[in-house]
């Protein structure tokens, strides 16, 4: 029989997993707590219940988090549990601050300085990238510094050192330990510790003096699961005294191996101490049951991972959604049309704070982006420009680091030209490098050169040295000579919020915003930044005078090193903080939508909750090395959801015009579990929302009343595969302004004529739920010829309009009958160019018939294509070969002759005139002695200027023999094609008197 549990207020609420696993007598203890069950509440709990129940002290429990909002939210949960402020004698935090906290009371043990300063990011790379040009290293600065840090954070002395192994044996990974020594010696030169540094000289501190240590009773580790090698390390040495540890993880959401996560780790943990008491919490209170059995059958298709399951707690739900789309753009309409209907249909029960459109990468959110903006809903992006990186609270954080540590390089490069002092980039990097070599720090150069201690090898003008002595370094002397005599025992106080007062007013910071940021609205928000950071300022010190949470307890016969100084703590509250937002910071005035990347998400929920773009190669990433790991991804972002899910891919990457995606192969085993287009939202489907949300649905009558004319009540705005709505249109019912997208799009009036608004446009109808009689004309039949005794309308109008335009020709033959149809006597005819070897003119055996200038009949309304009519003579036989009458010809504009002007007779140009009538004769003449048969015909008539037209031969019918005679002036003598257009062009020329 087990023995009874003990009464505790901690333990009401908790279900019978949970209160195990909060009473557990076990000295290890490893909670795997899935998502949604309220593991955070059972490590609450447990360290209350420890506190409580088994009498350890506060200050002798470290509680190790991640994020320092999670730290804040356990330390706000423990204070309301135990009360009169004993939650603040905790040592809780992330595993880097509790680690800066034991090196600030213990480093000098170690060798290090009491004013360490942390290198954040921004140092790390800039000192990186140094070295590489310095000493011209073949490595990329990015990747040597992930390697430096992935190799700082393994933790194990074996791994150090078959990396030293592996690095003597390959030429790259020699310039890569090159880098990695010179970069630990600049940290070491400007009294730096990095973030990873942190660890891993705690780890060597807690490893020489263990005694540091002596008093910890136990240690409570959050998300186990992404502890890496050197947080393992430092785990058991917290706890090496006592060796009780209690771990809080669910190995399925294990997503940040690319920050060297070791998910091994739990199973490190089991081996090293076989006796720790495994705890499985499994009831989820966050999903709908139809949410946790897909993603289960998600998470299942690893066959290595630990095996649990997941119990809802609430009822089954709507079934999650998998809604395929033409294109991303397509796409992201969908997602805006889904959420306008999800929040109309639920009254004011769900806002746009409600819904969280989770990302792979954060490059996947400009579609989505555009088309929140076209459609006016607010919204957000997770992982904005936090508020200690924006310039202006840079420059005053960077001021305050040189203030405290001189040495600070980067820190004092960036800010040597702010506000501006005359300083290039060149005489920065100058000097950096002059300091670099010299084994001096920056501040030493330009001090030693502004005294004539020491001339800089970097070329300062007088100007410039003046402004940096008076604008620079006197006023941040003067500073530091003021905190060191309120440190003295008869000493003026001197604040924290008095030293950025005087430092503010010394720099003329807001007139140097005005200048650097000239629009009004700009420089006004910046300088209400920098009022923020003063608030920030107050409050940090109101804090430390409040409590002692900073201080460690005193350990016997080991010498312990306080601060007392405001300025080191705050700056290092400000490093260690930087993933945090600001009171108020990110904090909207109106409801917004939360788009994020699904590793920002982790932890969170939201009722409502959009996956896009789950193809193959977005989730698993093209660049991913660990394909469970993008599993484990694709699991906590559909475990985010409490009664919504939805998923969406595209069909085609680029709007519809790029390659074909293929649906995510962890999604695709399981695709027919979802739905294909988001729930009929009806009142039983709301009402189970509300209850998993533990909200009040409004009335249906109010719900109804501020649904919109005309809106789409269904997700029918886009059809449910693409490729299908190409042959067959899709008919909806939904306002105008709600077709969003080029799925539903249509024509405002079918064509009758043309092209129709058909599958090749991607056009469909989406404003009617029927279809009309013409539209189904492909149902139709016909028959195959035209019935004896009928015609179509087509062919009947045609004869009408040849009959009528017949009468009128006639009419007019009549009216100009007596008008003759002989040449002008100059013009030549046509058969004197066009003639046999006999004389005889040879005509074409079937001469073109003139093509009708009507257009050509249009397909019918019924889509068919109207066949002719049988042969019917539309013109009366004995009009049939009328000939028209020849009309006058056009004459010639008249051009005014010039007495004694010698033309050129070249008869191919209509400007030429004829040939003189003795030339004329005599050739005339030469022909008839050549060809006797000739005697008999008349004699030529002379040649006339063209009116109009120039005679060509490409210009005349197909069938009129041979025996072409040339115009004059166009002959091939001695002239080949190729010579042709060799031959320079000679313009035309005339000779006047």
């Amino acid at each position: 029989m087990p023995p009874p549990t003990p009464n505790h207020a901690i333990l009401n609420g908790l279900n019978d997993a949970q209160r195990r696993a909060v009473t557990s007598d076990a000295a290890t203890v490893a909670i795997l707590a899935g998502p949604g069950s309220g593991k955070t509440h059972t490590l609450t709990a447990r360290v209350v219940w420890l506190i409580d129940h088994m009498g350890i002290r506060p200050e002798d429990v470290i509680v190790a988090t991640f994020t320092v909002k999670a730290a804040r939210e356990m330390k706000e949960r423990i204070g309301k549990a135990l009360g009169n402020g004993r939650e603040n004698k905790l040592i809780l935090g992330t595993f880097h601050s509790v680690a800066r906290r034991y090196l600030a009371a213990y480093g000098r043990h170690i060798g290090l300085s009491q004013k360490f300063g942390i290198a954040d990011a921004g140092d790390s790379r800039a000192i990186i990238k140094r070295i590489c040009e310095r000493l011209q290293l073949a490595v990329d600065p990015a990747g040597a510094l992930a390697w430096i840090s992935k190799k700082k954070a393994k933790g194990s002395e074996a791994a150090s050192k078959s990396a030293r192994q592996q690095a003597s044996k390959v030429a790259g990974l020699q310039e890569l330990e090159t880098c990695y020594r010179e970069y630990q010696k600049h940290l070491e030169t400007s009294n730096l510790l990095d973030y990873d540094d942190l660890l891993v000289s705690c780890v060597d501190l807690l490893r020489r003096f263990p005694s540091c240590v002596s008093n910890i009773q136990t240690v409570l580790i959050d998300e186990y699961q992404d502890t890496n090698g050197i947080q393992y390390d430092l785990m058991k040495l917290f706890a090496q005294h006592r060796l009780r540890i209690t771990t809080v993880g669910d190995p399925d959401q294990s997503i940040y191996g690319w920050r060297s996560a070791e998910i091994r780790n739990l199973w490190k943990l089991l081996r090293e101490f076989p006796e720790t008491d495994e705890i499985s919490l499994e009831e989820n209170y966050r999903s709908s049951q139809s949410i946790l059995d897909l993603s289960l059958q998600v998470i299942k298709q690893d066959q290595k991972r630990y095996k649990k399951i997941l119990k809802p707690t609430h009822n089954k739900g709507s079934r999650p959604v998998l809604r395929q789309l033409k294109s991303a753009s397509a796409e992201a309409d969908w997602i805006v049309s889904e959420i306008k209907r999800v929040l109309i249909m639920s009254g004011t029960m769900l806002t746009h704070n409600d819904v969280a459109i989770l990302l792979r990468s954060a490059a996947l959110s400009r579609h989505i982006e555009t088309s929140l903006g076209k459609a006016g809903i607010p919204y957000r992006m997770v992982g904005g420009k936090k508020f200690y990186e924006r310039p202006e609270i840079r420059t005053l954080v960077d001021y305050l680091r040189v203030i405290h540590q001189p040495e600070t390089n980067d820190a004092l490069a960036r800010i040597l030209n702010v506000p501006g002092r005359g300083i290039g980039d060149g005489t920065i990097k100058g000097l950096l490098n002059e300091a670099e070599t010299s084994s001096l720090s920056v501040w030493a150069v330009l001090s030693k050169h502004c005294r004539g201690d020491r001339t800089a090898k970097t070329k300062i003008p007088k100007p410039t040295e003046q402004r940096l002595s008076g604008g620079l370094l006197r006023p941040l002397n003067d500073i530091r000579r003021q905190i060191g005599e309120a440190s003295g025992p008869n000493g003026t106080p001197f604040g924290l919020v008095e030293m950025i007062n005087q430092l503010l007013a010394k720099l003329d910071f807001q007139k140097h915003l005005q200048k650097a940021y000239p629009d009004p609205e700009d420089h006004a928000q910046r300088w209400a930044n920098v009022q923020e950071f003063l608030g920030l300022a107050a409050e940090f010190v109101r804090d430390m005078d409040r409590s002692e949470e900073d201080f460690l307890p005193e350990i016997e016969g080991l010498a312990q090193t306080r601060e007392v100084e405001a300025l080191p703590r705050f700056l290092a509250n400000v490093s260690l903080a930087a993933d945090a937002q600001t009171k108020g910071d990110g904090e909207e005035t109106q409801p917004v939508v939360t788009i994020s990347t699904i590793h920002a998400a982790k932890g969170l929920e939201w009722p409502i909750v959009f996956v896009p773009a789950v193809y193959d190669g977005s989730i698993p990433h093209t660049r991913a090395d660990d394909g469970d790991e993008e599993r484990r991804l694709l699991y906590v972002a559909m475990t985010r959801a409490q009664s919504l899910l939805y998923l969406s891919c595209p069909l085609f990457s680029a709007n519809g015009n790029g390659e074909r995606n293929k649906l995510s192969p962890f999604v695709d085993p399981v695709k027919d579990s979802f739905m294909k287009k988001g729930p009929c939202l009806d009142r039983p489907v709301m009402s189970e929302i509300a209850r998993i949300l533990r909200r009040k649905l409004p009335p249906e009558e109010s719900i109804y009343k501020g649904i919109p004319a005309m809106f789409s009540l269904e997700d029918n705005l886009f059809p449910v595969d693409p490729e299908e709505a190409k042959q067959e249109p899709k008919h909806g019912f939904g306002r105008g302004d709600s077709r969003l997208g080029e799925d539903a799009s249509r024509a405002k009036r079918p064509r009758l004529h043309g092209p129709t608004a058909g599958p090749d446009n991607g056009e469909e109808v989406a404003w009617k739920q029927y279809t009309t009689t013409m539209e189904q004309a492909s149902t139709f039949t016909v028959a195959a010829a035209a019935l004896p005794g009928f015609m179509n309308v087509g062919a009947h109008q045609a004869a009408i309009t040849a009959a009528n335009v017949a009468a009128q020709a006639t009419q007019k033959v009549e009216k100009n009958k007596p008008a003759t149809n002989k040449r002008p006597p100059d013009q030549k005819s046509i058969m004197g160019f066009v003639r046999t070897k006999s004389g005889s003119a040879r005509l074409p055996e079937s001469p073109p018939q003139p093509k009708p200038n009507n257009p050509a009949p249009a397909r019918s309304a019924f889509g068919i294509q109207p066949q002719a009519a049988p042969a019917q003579q539309a013109i009366a036989p004995d009009l049939a070969g009328h000939k028209l009458g020849a009309g006058k010809l056009m004459t010639r504009p008249s051009v005014p002759s010039e007495e004694g002007m010698v033309r050129k007779q070249y008869a191919c140009f209509s400007s030429s005139p004829p040939r003189p009538a003795a030339a004329e004769d005599a050739q005339h003449e030469e022909n008839s002695a050549a060809d006797p048969e000739d005697d008999n015909e008349p004699p030529p008539e002379p040649t006339r200027p063209a009116a109009c037209l120039h005679l060509t031969t490409s210009a005349l019918p197909k069938g009129f023999g041979g025996g072409l005679r040339r115009p004059l002036g166009l002959g091939r003598e001695n002239i080949t094609p190729i010579q042709r257009l060799r031959k320079p062009f000679k313009p035309l020329t005339m000779s006047r008197p």
